[in-house]
């Protein structure tokens, strides 16, 4: 299965040879070799590392063979076995091939051991083999007693800790850890699950982060004789993680500080509750006042949530204010949002299609009556003050819908205090497993507190969900009473 050139053959003929060490990514890219393997391949280091391990595949016969041998490593972290290969009509060269996974607290890596030999092969004692991965694996690979202290010191834990193996051997691991008080008292504990992540202080002062991973190590009688400890540095993950956080937060913070606040006189008063399902939410709420009788409200949901559909959000929340007061009425409005769309992404650019849906409605108190249009939305609620329950669900498909049928707007007159209740269907997903029974409970509900002040009624509403802080979608609940 490896590639070797004449030279390197002739050499092998006759005797044993060291052992080769390759070590590849899940992606089989070479990330480490020992030098058994340079001698083995006849590639430099600097040759093979980087490259993808068929580089060292001879013929067709082995790029069959490697796939099987891929095959069920992935499936059973393990393989071993023996390749022929004619050298001459006389001689035949066995190649001994061992690959096993090699897993560690933040990645995988493949371990692929092989000796040529001629005709026989001598397998390699164990701690020959260790060794070689100690020297090699690109992640620390540490061997410790059974009380914890440090049995062997490969180049990768020393690159990563700072301190040599004549230094560290017979030290308990955990005094490198920043919190080893704690982290020994965990790991006592939690022997079965000794996963998780620390920060290391190396020998010139330095922090790193690392994930760690244990496995112990047991006799024939099942004891456990000590632990092969696996560290990997994540410093740079940490810091990427940490930078991530922070821009959500401050997006987070604009993107709430633009939500419209609710108006609040004596005609008409509003409230609304938005919880994000992730740190960005794709749902939106609007409301203004067009002139002296007349006020605009508007609910969107984008598909989806988290970045993707609240930059779809705030795109959307830059034009409302000037098209609702300038077109004002709920079908030429859908029209133009529908043509916005249209113009972010024009012919499914890049195979992306944005779809929202939405209840746009304007309320008149001079006219006392509600012209709306529902785009697709979960049907909104209008209670009268004697109970009766009028569902929104007149206009059409949700915006950015690849059929097209006409918009139509429903005009709804009202005399007396009247309750509107407008949601995104988030609330479904919490109310009840049955959508059919979240819609049912929501109609009672709305009906069963309309007679409260809007920020009230909202709570109660949020308090028959099931887990309304951590939703597993984003919701957006807004109350309008019309006094």
């Amino acid at each position: 299965m490896v590639k070797l050139d004449s030279q390197v053959k002739g050499k092998t003929c006759g005797h044993h040879t060291s052992e080769g060490i390759v070590i590849t990514d899940r992606n089989k890219i070479i990330v480490a070799v020992n030098d058994g393997a340079v001698t083995l391949t006849g590639y430099s280091k600097e040759q093979l590392i980087g490259q993808s391990f068929q580089i060292l595949l001879s013929d067709e016969h082995y790029v069959e063979k490697y796939e099987l041998i891929w095959k069920s490593v992935l499936e059973n972290g393990y393989w071993e076995g023996e390749i022929d290969h004619l050298i001459d009509s006389d001689r035949k060269l066995v190649r001994m091939l061992t690959v096993y996974s090699l897993t560690g607290a933040a990645d995988e890596f493949y371990v692929w051991r092989f000796s040529d030999v001629e005709t026989i092969i001598r397998s390699p004692k164990p701690e020959q083999m260790i060794q070689a991965i100690y020297e090699t694996a690109p992640i620390a690979v540490i061997p410790l007693c059974q009380n914890m202290t440090v049995m062997d010191w490969g180049n990768a834990a020393e690159a990563l800790f700072g301190w040599k193996k004549e230094e560290v051997v017979g030290r308990q691991f955990f005094s490198f850890f920043h919190d080893h008080p704690q982290c020994i008292a965990m790991f006592s504990h939690q022997l079965k699950n000794s996963t998780g992540e620390r920060t290391v202080r190396r020998k010139d002062g330095t922090f790193v982060d690392v994930a760690y991973s244990a496995i112990p190590v047991t006799d024939s009688a099942g004891n456990v004789t000590g632990y092969m400890m696996m560290v990997t540095d994540i410093t740079k993950q940490k810091q990427k993680e940490a930078e991530y956080k922070k821009q959500l937060e401050l997006a987070k913070k604009i993107q709430q500080s633009v939500l419209t606040p609710p108006i609040q006189n004596d005609a008409v008063t509003m409230d609304a509750i938005y919880i994000s399902s992730d740190d960005l939410s794709g749902d939106l709420y609007a409301c203004y006042q067009i002139d002296y009788d007349r006020y605009g409200v508007i609910i969107i949901d984008v598909m989806g949530h988290g970045i993707s559909s609240s930059l779809v959000s705030m795109l959307l929340r830059s034009l409302l204010r000037g098209l609702i007061v300038r077109v004002i009425d709920p079908v030429y409005v859908a029209i133009e949002l529908e043509k916005h769309v249209q113009n972010l992404f024009p012919n499914d650019a890049n195979g992306i299609r944005y779809l929202f849906s939405m209840i746009y409605l304007v309320i008149d108190t001079k006219k006392k009556q509600i012209e709306y249009t529902n785009a697709g939305h979960p049907a909104g609620l209008l209670v009268t003050e004697d109970g009766e329950i009028i569902e929104l669900d007149k206009g059409g498909l949700a915006i950015g819908s690849p059929f097209s049928v006409p918009f139509e707007k429903e005009v709804i007159h009202y005399q007396k205090r009247t309750r509107l209740f407008l949601y995104t269907d988030g609330i479904l997903d919490e109310m009840d497993s049955s959508i059919l029974q979240s819609m049912n409970k929501i109609r009672n509900y709305t009906k069963m507190y309309s007679h409260l002040p809007d920020k009230q009624f909202l709570h109660m509403l949020i308090d028959h969900s099931r887990s309304p802080m951590n939703p597993a979608d984003d919701i957006c609940l807004l109350s309008i009473t019309i006094q």
